[in-house]
């Protein structure tokens, strides 16, 4: 008897230790100072075994002619597999619908045991679809031993406007007239319908502003997009070369009958220096002596829209010529400034008589301009008084040799 009152006692503190509940309160009626234990999770249950058609999101909220796309998720715990038959019930008159598994349209899944197969319900409502008025849909599976149903509610909201919005990636770009301003613009369509969109630029005058696709080189003046979506267009803008230094606007718009929207293209332009070499009196030619220096005059004229720093001067001439600048550089020169040039030419001593090319060029702060000068040599009178006593002389001898020899 003692043995089995002995094993009882045993039985029910193991009970105890063992009830979550009773240990908690053991705990707090006994011990005032220790920390509260934590209490032991619960045993677990049985696993769960059976077939469910479940969705996220079984209330959506769209609006009018936005997509309406719900997935769905067929599982299966513990059961051999199942095929399961596919339809909707409750659909309003005009809807269409489709159940797509895998890529295509389907009319039953078959789910595998411990597995689930992911579909997606797409519906179209008509176009007297309501708004702000529930539609209570259920997605109906059967198998050969019973039904899922889920419930699905739908409410519509009104339909956003048309709209189309136009933003470029850089808004502004920095060059000079003869640069290549290219812009990267994005248009998306932001209505529920495809619509077709005229490409108008509205800049200064002598600008030429052209479309192309962001890869592409064929010119537009239109393009067609979806709903909701963006197409990336390259938008260049080529400047007139007499262009001033400043800022400029080119307003780029996409335009439909439906929705319009434009945006500000900036032009930072900073200009830039053009040379010009010319003879004061337009002739770019003169004449020089063998041996001698001759000096010929030209002027460099800055038409260009930007000051040129450090401005040089080159000159390639035949092999044994001498050709010096007066200046010999310039620190800067204005835009519109016209600068004289002295060139000191000297040709060698044995130059022989003829017309020889001498390139002049000038080149600094990105500006560069070349002329060829023609320079006509005339060999020196001392050379042609030495030559006409040689010949002289030579006469003499060949007249003192006949007077000698002819009379023998």
């Amino acid at each position: 008897m003692l043995r089995a009152r002995t094993l009882l006692v045993a039985a029910a503190l193991a009970a105890l230790a063992f009830a979550p509940g009773a240990f908690a309160q053991s705990v707090d009626t006994t011990t005032t100072t220790a920390p509260a234990a934590a209490p032991l999770p619960p045993a677990s249950g049985p696993a769960l075994q059976g077939l469910w058609l479940t969705t996220s999101f079984p209330l959506r909220v769209v609006r009018v002619g936005d997509p309406l796309n719900l997935d769905l998720t067929l599982q299966n715990r513990g059961l051999p597999p199942t095929r399961v038959e596919l339809s909707v019930a409750n659909l309003p008159a005009g809807w269409g619908r489709e159940i797509d598994g895998g890529g295509s349209v389907i009319g039953a899944a078959m789910v595998s045991p411990d597995s689930t197969q992911p579909l997606t319900l797409k519906l179209v409502p008509s176009a007297d679809t309501k708004t702000n008025t529930p539609y209570d849909l259920q997605v109906i599976g059967k198998t050969d031993t019973g039904t899922l149903t889920l419930p699905i509610q739908v409410v519509f909201l009104e339909a956003k406007p048309d709209a189309v919005t136009v933003v470029p990636k850089l808004p502004a770009l920095r060059g000079t007239p003869t640069s290549a301003f290219d812009f990267d613009v994005d248009v998306k369509n932001d209505s529920a319908a495809d619509q077709t969109f005229n490409l108008v630029a509205d800049g200064p005058a002598g600008f030429q502003v052209t479309f192309a696709e962001q890869y592409g080189t064929q010119q537009l003046t239109s393009i067609p997009i979806k709903a909701g979506e963006t197409k990336s267009l390259k938008v260049s803008v080529k400047l007139p070369q007499d262009i001033a230094a400043g800022q400029y606007q080119v307003a780029v718009q996409a335009a439909s009958p439906k929705a319009q929207a434009a945006t500000p293209l900036v032009l930072d332009v900073t200009g830039q220096p053009t040379f010009d070499l010319n003879a004061p009196e337009g002739r770019l030619s003169g004449n020089a002596t063998a041996g001698k220096e001759s000096t010929f005059k030209l002027t460099l004229h800055n038409s260009g829209t930007a000051p040129a720093a450090d401005v040089k001067f080159n000159a390639t001439a035949p092999t044994g010529w001498k050709v010096e600048f007066e200046p010999k550089e310039l620190a800067t020169i204005d835009a519109g400034q016209d600068v004289d040039l002295s060139i000191n030419m000297t040709p060698p001593d044995n130059a022989i008589a003829g017309d020889y090319m001498v390139a002049i060029s000038a080149s600094g702060g990105g500006a560069y301009q070349s002329t060829s000068y023609r320079v006509t040599v005339l060999t020196s009178t001392l050379w042609g008084v030495a030559g006409l006593g040689i010949i002289g002389a030579a006469v003499i001898v060949l007249a003192a040799a006949v007077t000698r020899y002819g009379r023998r």
